[in-house]
């Protein structure tokens, strides 16, 4: 992991930067703005849980080696404290930037920390919804 990331100073930034590294399939810069950590985790849609860079950076690459992912956040709870925020979202994943009806929907949710480097994500666990378990969070806040 390269020590010359981005300096991200809140943590919406960082969940900014994730979907548009999602966006334009770069492995790359998402992998940028997870902690430097041996300890990071996430567990994708499909149900692997990865920990590390190196399988993140695979699960990465299995997952936009077809197509990019567009998520459009329909509903988030966000919780801070000093140095760590937790978001509970709820997201439309599109295939096409011009796409108007979801292909999909995820629940995710993002743990990150604020370390010397900034805000960087520490955890990520994404679950597909379906129609029996499509929850969104009771109070929408968005992002922008």
């Amino acid at each position: 992991m390269t020590k010359l990331a981005r300096l991200f100073d809140n943590a919406d930034d960082v969940v900014d930067a994730w979907r548009d590294a999602l966006r334009h399939r770069d492995v790359q810069g998402a992998l940028a703005i997870w902690m430097d950590d041996d300890s990071i985790t996430c567990v994708l849609p499909e149900g692997h849980r990865l920990s590390g860079h190196a399988e993140i950076r695979e699960g990465l690459e299995r997952l936009l080696s077809k197509q990019a992912l567009f998520l459009e956040p329909i509903a988030c709870i966000s919780h801070s404290i000093l140095g760590a925020a937790i978001y509970d979202t709820t997201e439309a994943v599109h295939f096409r930037a011009d796409q108007i009806e979801a292909e999909f929907f995820l629940n995710i949710t993002l743990v990150l920390l604020q370390d010397s480097q900034g805000w960087r994500i520490a955890h990520l666990h994404a679950s597909r919804s379906t129609d029996d378990t499509f929850d969104a969070p009771s109070t929408p806040h968005g992002f922008h």
